[in-house]
């Protein structure tokens, strides 16, 4: 569902820092399903008559994956006038979503952030009980989930269930005309048998392969008789497999008529098409039940990756769903591959490595040329990237007479993980001032570093001194700037003109002299804005021009 809330943000190019309506600083998209999509729109205005760029739209990661997006990051805002950009959010866990996002632009003055938050919700309601948790307490409320009316079959049913429905190409799905049953590790595929048994005893013969192997647990049930983790297979590879734990084999033996499994004295590797299902068996079996000899912890590390690359297709979801119906449970990893990634440790106790991240977006504090006797205010933003609380404290600015913090700045603060804090640092001054200052503070951080200190530079200028004779016989046109800038001096007095840019650098163009007027060709310059001073002797004039 679209949201037509519109978020105005006011992006100045000169002499005001951006401004966020207060209740338009965030944008809560709510309840999302997995796999949807809701947007809202987010306007931005600029207030100034130059035109702005926006360089990027900035989001962040959660769980690897980025919920969040814009439908365009680098655009222009005319003078004056205003853009429309749709915000997305599309969950990809069933969690609450806090994040930032980060307008970079091209003004003078700190970039602008807006706090997302959304709500993922998984579209099958038989995760309810999973939402918002993660490491040991996730897998605690799915053991309980995938025990909750899971009904015990006999082996026999099981067997049965797998040889004639199942995995039986016929019935599943895939299309089969007869009776057809593939080996998982060697793709061979039986044919026309008429029964468990009949497959079971005409060459080649079947067995049920226990991913997890059952002299692990005794061959005790429900273990013994999960389907979620029983597969068909040739007897030849059912033994070959043996209890070997799964990994990769280098110049092993190929498994008995073949398909690209193998194996050596201590190791077993499935073929591809099978070792996705192969590790998300072994990860519903641990989860559901335990790790039996620590079988499943020295294997832990190339099962996730095979998870990771080799995803579900539409035939394992299928198996996934019979044996729903058949048995009464399901397995999470199948319907939501994207749980693993909120478990470290499917063995031990599972708790989130801690990973402090903070993404410093500006390397220094630029007011860029601002108007003496008003005030500029630069919003320099940071944001949590880690997982882990960072607590800022002991804010200080060099030097407090022309530099001071916007209320509810410069305080102790702490930071949750995917939030921003804005720093407000306004420069003010009387009089026309170079500034050359810091910005310090102190985090819990321990990398990059604790400490931190950020240059602060600007300009202040004076606009319409009270140098009557200088400002009564200096004109300034057109303005905006079209094919030519004029500056005509109708005094006797000798001048001197400079181009500066909104940084206070001086340009280096040459204004030409013409029956004792100056101008400056326009091609000579970019879009934009800028400042002539014009000086004689000890008067000075400044004044504002945009080429657009």
């Amino acid at each position: 569902m679209k949201k037509l809330i519109l978020l105005t943000l006011l992006l100045p190019l000169f002499a005001t820092s951006q401004i966020i309506n207060t209740d338009s600083s965030s944008i809560n998209f709510g309840v999302v399903l997995v796999g949807e999509t809701d947007s809202a729109l987010v306007t931005l205005t600029n207030a100034e008559p130059g035109t702005l760029n926006v360089t990027n739209i900035k989001f962040y990661s959660i769980y690897g994956e980025v919920p969040f997006s814009a439908a365009q990051t680098v655009f222009t805002i005319p003078g004056n006038g205003s853009t429309s950009v749709w915000i997305y959010f599309s969950p990809i866990q069933n969690i609450l979503h806090n994040s930032t996002m980060v307008v970079q632009h091209s003004a003078t003055s700190g970039h602008e952030a807006i706090s997302l938050g959304g709500q993922g919700r998984f579209a099958l309601s038989y995760y309810n009980s999973t939402e918002n948790l993660n490491e040991q307490a996730l897998k605690i409320a799915l053991k309980a989930r995938l025990t909750l009316g899971q009904t015990t079959l006999s082996y026999s049913a099981a067997r049965n269930a797998m040889f004639m429905t199942i995995d039986n190409k016929r019935f599943n799905g895939q299309g089969a005309t007869v009776n057809t049953l593939e080996c998982v590790y060697t793709g061979f595929n039986k044919t026309s048998y008429t029964s468990r048994s009949d497959a079971q005893n005409t060459n080649p013969q079947f067995n049920t392969e226990h991913t997890f192997p059952q002299g692990f647990f005794n061959s005790a049930s429900p273990m013994r008789t999960d389907i979620h983790h029983l597969y068909p297979t040739t007897n030849n590879s059912n033994s070959q497999r043996g209890s070997k734990p799964f990994g990769t084999v280098t110049g092993g033996t190929a498994v008995t008529l073949g398909g690209g499994s193998f194996y050596n004295n201590t190791t077993f590797e499935p073929r591809n098409i099978q070792k996705g299902a192969t590790s998300r068996a072994m990860m519903y079996f641990v989860i559901r039940y335990q790790d039996y000899s620590n079988h499943f912890s020295v294997q832990q590390n190339i099962l996730k990756t095979w998870h990771n690359t080799y995803l579900v297709d539409s035939v394992e979801q299928r198996r996934n769903d019979d044996i729903f119906t058949t048995q009464g449970n399901r397995n999470p990893f199948v319907d939501y591959p994207q749980l693993e990634k909120r478990i470290t440790n499917f063995v031990a106790n599972s708790v989130t490595p801690s990973v402090n991240g903070l993404d410093v977006l500006q390397t220094s504090i630029n007011f860029g040329t601002f108007f003496a006797q008003t005030s500029d205010t630069f919003d320099y933003v940071l944001v949590n990237t880690g997982n882990q609380v960072i607590n800022f404290t002991n804010f200080a600015l060099s030097n407090l007479a022309n530099l001071s913090f916007a209320a509810g700045s410069g305080t102790n603060t702490a930071l949750n993980p995917g939030e921003a804090i804005e720093i407000s640092v306004i420069a003010a001054s009387l009089n026309s001032t170079t500034i050359n200052e810091s910005l310090t503070f102190s985090t819990n951080l321990t990398f990059p570093r604790n400490n931190f200190t950020i240059p602060i530079s600007g300009q202040s200028v004076v606009v319409g001194l009270n140098d009557q004779e200088l400002k009564n016989t200096i004109q300034v046109y057109p303005n905006p700037i079209q094919d030519n800038v004029y500056i005509r001096n109708e005094g006797s007095q000798k001048i001197d003109i400079r181009l500066l840019d909104v940084a206070g650098k001086s340009l280096d163009v040459k204004f030409l002299n013409q029956n004792g007027s100056y101008y400056l060709p326009a091609k000579e310059i970019a879009s934009g804005l800028y400042f002539i001073e014009i000086s004689s002797g000890d008067q000075r004039i400044v004044k504002k021009v945009v080429k657009q």
